[in-house]
């Protein structure tokens, strides 16, 4: 995925290297998740546009949901977790990947799990599979 730039770049709250981080992990997760992998969204205040700023106190994260065809193994997502922390190291932000299937999305279980496909579909940002 290359998003133009612009007002449609999906990525224009990031700074280059943390869109940079961000690409690589979803390029690993392309490759790692094949076609099991549906949707990438980003969401959170960082698709909203208004993350603390990099040298505050407080740090935002980048909110990535990851949206499989069938519920990943426990040990599956540990690993790809995992593997945001040498880009945290790189780029200052860590990236927080949330895994889900598309079963688990489209029938919330709980008022929790409602709660987040509302706040998804008010503020998620699909980013190109």
């Amino acid at each position: 995925m290359t998003p133009a730039a612009g007002s449609d770049d999906p990525l224009r709250h990031l700074a280059p290297l943390e869109r940079d981080c961000l690409l690589r992990y979803c390029a690993l997760l392309r490759e790692r998740l094949g076609d099991s992998l549906l949707r990438l969204v980003l969401f959170g205040s960082a698709a909203r546009g208004d993350m603390w700023d990099a040298g505050s106190p407080m740090h935002s994260d980048i909110d990535l949901l990851v949206v499989t065809a069938e519920p990943l193994p426990a040990e599956t997502a540990e690993q790809l977790a995992n593997e945001t922390y040498p880009l945290y190291l790189e780029c200052g932000r860590q990236i927080g990947p949330q895994f889900r299937s598309a079963g688990e999305l489209s029938q919330p279980r709980d008022e929790r799990a409602a709660a987040f496909a509302e706040n998804l579909a008010r503020d998620g940002v699909d980013l190109a599979v």
